[in-house]
């Protein structure tokens, strides 16, 4: 797995029957060194990740593979980016990370991968009414104000998402098949992106958006970002931190625990527009400059 990862993606991992071991990432999101791959060998799995929807190393993963490893591509970041480049036996997608659904995941496999007949089950009733009603909260919240208990409630919900075979519901079903303008929102966080770049592009880790990256957020890297971190909430503005590192990354990766240490991301999704992006980055540019 990558030195620079959320710790969800450990937790995954028995580590009483798997040897875990970490690759590395430069504090601007990159590959490292990729020496890394001649420890790679027939059955490994190996886990790449599109941050905030930018493409990474195909050609790791491509030697990856022809090792004989089983090769993800974690793209819960960049479900919306149109990034076929890569040679990946599996790609995750997230589509919580950009609509409002309740819940559900999707699993893409490689054209000729038999994985047999999976049986999935109903996500528990009693949790995914309680997401459900995070996300109508949330909404509601977006739109008109008020209340922030809506927070809490998500929390637990996160805390407490179902780990197993279960399906997404059908009503998230129906809304990624029917109710999803993903061009539209594309172009809105595109949009946004680009306006915050004209002001932020010296903290930016990302200064440049290239054609078809469709953006999960605009990621900062910043000296005193829990001071700016709270200026913002102050504003009503509440930029989340992607991520905490988990204890399985040692310190010899010092690029990746210095990056943690600095990493903000501002947000940047289509519910926004130019007035909201200017007035962040105002705020922003304010603290970094002085």
């Amino acid at each position: 797995m990558p030195s620079y990862l959320c710790d969800s993606m450990v937790a995954g991992v028995d580590q009483s029957k798997t040897t875990l071991r970490h690759y590395e990432v430069t504090d601007r999101l990159a590959l490292g060194a990729t020496d890394f791959l001649e420890h790679v060998g027939a059955g490994d799995l190996v886990f790449f990740i599109a941050y905030f929807g930018f493409p990474q190393d195909a050609a790791a993963a491509a030697s990856a593979r022809a090792r004989g490893a089983w090769v993800v591509k974690d793209a819960c970041q960049a479900m919306l980016s149109d990034d076929r480049e890569g040679e990946y036996d599996f790609v995750l997608f997230s589509p919580r990370k950009f609509v409002g659904v309740p819940d559900g995941g999707i699993l893409a496999f490689r054209p000729g991968l038999d994985l047999g007949e999976v049986a999935l089950s109903p996500p528990p009733a009693e949790w995914w009414l309680d997401s459900f009603r995070a996300c109508t909260l949330r909404g509601e919240y977006d739109r008109h104000g008020g209340d922030r208990g809506w927070f809490e409630l998500f929390r637990r919900c996160e805390a407490e998402s179902p780990i197993g075979a279960y399906a997404m519901s059908e009503l998230t079903r129906l809304i990624l098949s029917h109710g999803v303008d993903a061009a539209r929102i594309s172009e809105r966080r595109r949009r946004n992106y680009e306006r915050l770049t004209g002001r932020l592009a010296s903290v930016a880790l990302f200064p440049r958006l290239p054609a078809g990256v469709v953006p999960l957020g605009f990621p900062i890297s910043v000296d005193g970002r829990d001071l700016l971190r709270n200026r913002l909430f102050e504003h009503e503005i509440f930029p989340a931190v992607h991520w905490p590192l988990p204890d399985s990354v040692p310190p010899a990766f010092a690029a990746t625990h210095r990056l943690a240490e600095r990493i903000l991301t501002l947000p940047c999704d289509q519910r926004y527009g130019e007035e909201e992006m200017d007035r962040m980055a105002a705020i922003v540019a304010a603290v970094v400059e002085t």
